[in-house]
């Protein structure tokens, strides 16, 4: 495997000791790790020297929270949907009629666009499970996309039935094949799915609500025996927290995606809070949609301030665009407007500083998400003994020209044209600009012909006819 001497460059990221620092550095990468940091280093034999003069050397960031084959839905306008609404036209319609081969452009596009834009680990909730062919076409695009995941097939069926209500068929085989599967894919190696180990097992388990507790118990106990890494759920509002914990289902590998319902929930002694605590559990936040499909409101910094593991994530691939620079700055933007706004309207005297500044969002973003997905031994930072997953910004770019401060020019100017390289587990995958590991072309051509098809099969206008019977029939939100 190739290695690099980073040379030259400005290291921006966070110490040991939870600090943000930013200091000239040459990084030298052997194999799949950081070897060795500092001034004045010299490449060893064979190793190839990347100029990073005017460069930012990053850590890749973490996505905890996205639904990556689903970059084959962009063609649906699901960025002005509510949350109701998707889940009507999206869940029950389109993503129980996906294809295998749509799913498999669809899941490697959206780790394309993520390594694209400089996000290196992706916590995958891949819900489009719907047959075994379905899975393993997942499973191919992820490997070949060479994108750091930890892939998370749903329990659940596909709609066999949208209105009157709707009905699930074939439960019982899905459930059936669906364990087969996870004990078949734990089975390699303990759940690494890749020969490199970039590829892992998890779960994402959304039907604690559903049923007897002891069939979920069973489930998740078979899971954690696997062992899978991470078990992942929606939590939007309700008690679902509070299920999960009153049926022994909570504990250090649960990330919750979303959590708006924790949000309004402020003494310091809330139960929920409580048992996330307790549990060391995580939360994922998906800022951008959660605010703009009526989730509620999203409690990333909320999270901080109680201590509790939190991670940034896209959520749909067909909603937001592949990035975190997004989510970090709706993240960070909408806690201080809510500061502000309660200022003003208590008439208070305004705070001399902003509570949080652009690095602890950068933190949210690498760090932050790499405790969340229990990884922070191996990725989130730049550190000698960790994994070499490192993003490379060009500060000579429109976008980056003059900015002294690598936190501040990342959250609030970066964007994936100023990612100029990425590497995986110290391989490159994008270099000079452009994807290398799987060239983009043929992806993106596959990608329209597939989106078009789905497109024809389930028009805008039949999806839309289909929402206003079910607003008709049960009006409100449908997530609690």
């Amino acid at each position: 495997m190739p290695s690099y001497l980073l040379k030259g460059g400005v290291v921006a990221t966070f110490t040991k000791d939870n600090k943000p620092v930013a200091f000239n550095a040459d990084v030298l990468v052997e194999g799949s790790v950081i070897s060795n940091i500092g001034e004045g280093l010299t490449a060893p034999s064979g190793v190839e020297v990347i100029d990073c003069t005017e460069r930012w050397i990053c850590p890749g960031m973490i996505d905890t929270h996205r639904h990556v084959w689903m970059a084959v839905l962009k063609g649906y306008p699901q960025c002005d949907w509510l949350l109701s609404e998707y889940l009507v036209k999206s869940t029950l319609v389109l993503q129980a009629h996906i294809t295998p081969d749509e799913v498999h452009i669809g899941q490697l596009a959206g780790c394309l666009d993520a390594l694209h834009s400089g996000v290196t680990t992706i916590l995958d909730h891949f819900h489009a499970a719907n047959t075994p062919d379905h899975a393993e076409a997942a499973l191919e695009a992820t490997v070949q996309s060479g994108a750091r995941v930890i892939l998370c097939p749903g329990r659940q069926s596909p709609a066999t039935r949208t209105l009157p209500s709707p009905e699930y068929g074939i439960e019982e085989e899905t459930l059936k094949w669906q364990l087969e599967k996870l004990q078949e894919w734990g089975s390699r190696d303990g759940g690494k799915l890749s020969a490199d180990g970039r590829v892992t097992l998890g779960l994402a388990y959304d039907l604690a609500t559903i049923g007897p507790m002891e069939k979920h118990q069973e489930i998740l106990k078979m899971a954690r025996a696997i062992p899978v890494s991470i078990i992942t759920a929606h939590v939007v509002k309700g008690p679902r927290i509070l299920i999960y914990r009153d049926g022994g289902l909570l504990g250090p590998d649960v990330v919750f995606s979303h959590c708006n319902e924790l949000y309004d929930h402020t003494a310091p002694d809330d139960e929920m809070w409580a048992a996330m605590k307790e549990h060391n559990c995580a939360i994922a936040s998906t800022p951008e949609d959660e605010l703009g499909m009526a989730h509620g409101n999203p409690p990333a910094f909320e999270a901080v301030e109680r201590g509790i593991k939190c991670g940034l994530g896209v959520d749909c691939a067909s909603i937001n665009s592949g990035d975190l620079f997004t989510q970090m700055r709706f993240a960070l933007q909408f806690y201080r407007g809510r500061q502000h706004e309660q200022v003003d309207r208590d008439k208070k005297t305004p705070p001399q500083h902003n509570k949080y500044n652009a690095a602890d969002a950068f933190r949210l973003a690498t760090l932050g998400g790499a405790e969340a997905i229990n990884m922070s031994h191996l990725i989130g930072t730049v550190e000698v003994g960790k994994k070499a997953d490192l993003v490379i910004f060009d500060t000579t770019s429109a976008n980056l020209a003059g900015i002294s401060n690598p936190f501040q020019g990342v959250v609030f100017h970066a964007s994936n044209a100023d990612v100029e390289t990425v590497l995986v587990d110290g391989e490159v995958v994008k270099r000079d600009g452009k994807l290398t590991k799987v060239a983009w072309g043929p992806v993106a051509k596959e990608l329209r012909e597939k989106a078009d098809r789905i497109r024809e099969r389930h028009p805008e206008s039949s999806l839309e006819v289909l929402w206003a019977e079910y607003y008709t029939k049960f009006g409100g939100p449908l997530w609690t």
